[in-house]
């Protein structure tokens, strides 16, 4: 257990607070107490000139910048351009009708309720955070473009006009310093105004020395923010709504000012369920801030990108039409480059190369053979040990002969037939052929292509990363398979049929979510020094989580620890410190679970190149009277270098020359 928790640097943050006390939260102010308001009859606006979700950016080249919107009116826009090499360059768009948009019965009656488990119960005034019923989406491609050069942009949709600026990529050879920041599992909607997660302890040594416990049950920090019992604790919930908590992460990844944010998966609450995408553009294209019109995003797919909650969740085994709308309004908003060899995925995939940085963002939702624990469906046999039974470099040669403890899925919730029969159902005119689910697995496009990419990335001496959404590697509650017999139904075991190739091309580091922690792998499975560092970064928005727990011999809950690869987790090494000051009111002074992002700062060298992968939290700065004041960006005892060759080589054992 450590014990400097006090040595982290600490920036404060100027950002704006968050309130919840009208019909949407209301920016620049202090937090204050929620006001309990009564539910009201919703009726939808009509739709509006100008932008329902303002310009924001896309596939990112050194030479191109794609710019999308959403407007309500179906009316051209205009983007004009000023930048090296282009001197107010105009491009019209064409709108494009989003019918998978359009609120459904279930959206337009829905009410919120919120019981934070002290007594106390709030509401939002029933649809407030409903927009009109009408969305038009526009892109336009920016082509010709010098690289690593700065661009000013004018877009202008009906009455409104939206101005800012975008830098496009460096070449391989021109650059000094990059800056990436991913995190995953934001997960947006409308009812985090009200919500305050669940914040795990450990169950095994929760506190650092010295430290006093938790406030307690009926404590004025319960009163404040209700409580949540987890793993038999009774539980303060955590002090910041989902709502503000992704507003503040937010508002410190723009003052860093990265080249790319990754968003690892699980984007919205469901992407079946129109409000939360609301919400989400609201956090980035919108009300709330602009980031991703001057910041491209790049997205992959999660398991919620398959959700469509109230409107019928994964769907049936009679419908799975849900699903398949809830991937395909991902399509609809995000455009990237895809394989243009399979171009019925869409989105599913794509590469992104950064200057000397290479990004594989593959689809990590759905596996072949199908798995499921509600059917009781294993591709390999059921055992109870840990990981160190797995072995998992054989998984794409031999399968199931190599390991009978292989596993192939991510997830139990539908089958790739059933889905892929239902896309024809949603898309009338198509066959399961042109379905957009890739699979994952040895012998599928995806798989295929990440080889190709990797090996191309490879010979031309790229840094090498890879992002997907359900973590590999993972001692939270997805960390075990679905043959295990302490399983999971969305365990992210199976993309570890990867490990081999991405040890074998030499990936740096692969960024993942899913399972609401932060946590950091070093995987090399062959044993010679040359391996790569898996993180899950879920700690964007939504749940904290600690690991999966079991009982012991004498009934304990403590820790499964199926992860032997684990290395720094925040719940395992970055225990709480509570204090209580000269007024009598206790305070967490440092540690314990937090929302933040990894920050990956890539710097050019003599030898090749340097890179710092920062484990960023985001820490609530409280008053006497547990109101926020505050948040300061601190980083966890987690910092980790990479060093490259000229080739893009990991460079192990290396300490470079002062």
């Amino acid at each position: 257990m450590k014990n400097n928790f006090l040595r982290r640097i600490a920036i404060s943050s100027f950002a704006s607070l968050i309130v919840v006390g009208s019909s949407l939260p209301i920016t620049g102010a202090v937090a204050k107490e929620k006001v309990v308001q009564e539910n009201s009859e919703s009726k939808l606006r009509e739709p509006e000139t100008g932008f329902r979700v303002l310009p924001y950016l896309q596939s990112p080249t050194s030479t191109s910048m794609t710019i999308s919107w959403v407007s309500e009116l179906n009316e051209p826009g205009r983007v004009i351009v000023n930048g090296p090499g282009i001197k107010a360059k105009k491009v019209t768009s064409t709108p494009h009708y989003m019918e998978l948009m359009e609120y459904t019965e279930k959206e337009l009656a829905q009410k919120f309720t919120y019981n934070s488990g002290n007594g106390v119960v709030e509401t939002i005034p029933q649809g407030s955070w409903l927009e009109s019923n009408s969305n038009y989406k526009h892109s336009v491609t920016i082509d010709g473009l010098k690289p690593n050069s700065k661009y000013n942009i004018i877009i202008k949709q009906g009455k409104e006009t939206h101005t800012s600026k975008f830098e496009t990529f460096p070449d391989r050879e021109n650059w000094d310093e990059l800056s990436l920041i991913a995190f995953s599992d934001t997960e947006t909607e409308p009812f985090g105004a009200l919500e305050h997660r669940e914040w795990e302890l450990p169950t095994v040594n929760p506190y650092a020395p010295g430290s006093e416990e938790r406030p307690g049950k009926g404590s004025a920090f319960d009163k404040k923010y209700g409580n949540l019992a987890r793993n038999g604790m009774f539980l303060v919930r955590y002090p910041l709504d989902q709502q503000t908590a992704l507003n503040e992460n937010l508002a410190h990844i723009e003052a860093a000012d990265p080249d790319a944010l990754l968003i690892a998966g699980d984007l919205s609450q469901g992407a079946g369920y129109q409000p939360a995408w609301d919400e989400f553009w609201r956090h980035f294209a919108g009300e709330y801030t602009d980031l991703a019109t001057h910041t491209p995003l790049l997205p992959a797919l999660g398991n919620w990108e398959t959700y469509a909650a109230i409107n019928g969740g994964y769907g049936s085994e009679e419908d799975r039409t849900p699903a398949v709308i809830s991937r395909n309004k991902y399509h609809e908003y995000f455009d990237t480059p895809g394989d243009a060899e399979n171009p019925q995925y869409k989105d599913s995939y794509y590469r992104t190369d950064i200057g000397p940085i290479t990004l594989l963002t593959l689809d990590s939702t759905n596996g072949i053979p199908d798995e499921s624990t509600k059917t009781k469906t294993y591709t390999g046999t059921v055992y109870s040990e840990d990981d160190s039974a797995l072995n998992e470099s054989v998984w794409a040669e031999q399968g199931v002969d190599g390991d009978p403890y292989i596993t192939t899925d991510t997830q139990g919730e539908f089958t790739a037939e059933s889905y892929n029969n239902a896309y024809t159902e949603v898309f009338k005119g198509t066959t399961t052929e042109d379905s957009d689910l890739p699979n994952f697995n040895p012998g599928t496009e995806q798989y295929k292509w990440a080889e190709e990419q990797l090996k191309e990335a490879r010979e031309k001496g790229q840094i090498i990363l890879v992002q997907f959404h359900h973590s590999a590697y993972s001692s939270g509650v997805h960390g075990t398979p679905p043959n295990h017999e302490k399983a999971d139904n969305q365990s992210g075991v199976a993309m570890r049929v990867y490990s081999p190739m991405f040890e074998k091309y030499g990936v740096a580091s692969v960024i993942s979510g899913h399972d609401e922690m932060f946590e950091r792998s070093w995987v090399d499975l062959d044993g010679d020094g040359q391996g790569f560092h898996s993180y899950d970064v879920g700690v964007a928005a939504d749940g904290l989580r600690g690991e999966k727990t079991m009982k012991d011999e004498n009934g304990k809950l403590v820790p499964q620890n199926y992860n032997t690869y684990s290395q720094w987790s925040a719940i395992q090494d970055e225990p709480e410190f509570w204090a209580t000051n000269e007024n009598g009111v206790k305070h967490l002074i440092d540690g314990g679970l937090h929302y933040g992002h990894l920050q990956m700062d890539f710097v050019k060298t003599s030898y090749g190149a340097e890179l710092t992968l920062s484990p960023v939290y985001i820490f609530p700065i409280l008053d006497d009277n547990y109101d926020l004041v505050r948040t300061e960006r601190r980083v966890y005892d987690d910092v980790q270098t990479i060093y490259f060759d000229k080739m893009g080589n990991v460079i192990q054992n290396f300490k470079p020359e002062n």
